[in-house]
């Protein structure tokens, strides 16, 4: 060991040996523990707030298409022809051929 080692283990041995300070808080029990826990994680992903508006988006979009589903299906709409009107233009078509 060169002499900065040596040095280093002789000043931890005082701190383990020297007792704690009359003004220094006490930590609760499991600290160190979660401390170290925090540090071992790794940090959320930076597009995890964009997933979750995606995902929202997504949930509206479906919510649209099926409303206009819906709408069109249930016949809804005022541009509804009526099968004898299509017959009579198809028997004035034929007729003028």
């Amino acid at each position: 060991m060169n002499r900065f080692d040596q040095d280093w283990q002789k000043l931890a041995a005082l701190a383990r040996q020297a007792p704690p300070a009359a003004d220094e808080p006490t930590l609760p029990p499991g600290f160190a523990t979660r401390v170290a826990a925090l540090a071992a994680t790794t940090p959320p992903a930076p597009w995890g707030g964009l997933e979750r508006f995606a995902l929202r988006g997504f949930v509206a979009a479906t919510a649209c298409c099926a409303a206009a589903v819906a709408y069109s299906y249930f016949g809804h709409s005022t541009d509804i022809t009526d099968e004898s009107d299509l017959d009579d233009s198809l028997t004035e078509f034929v007729a003028l051929s």
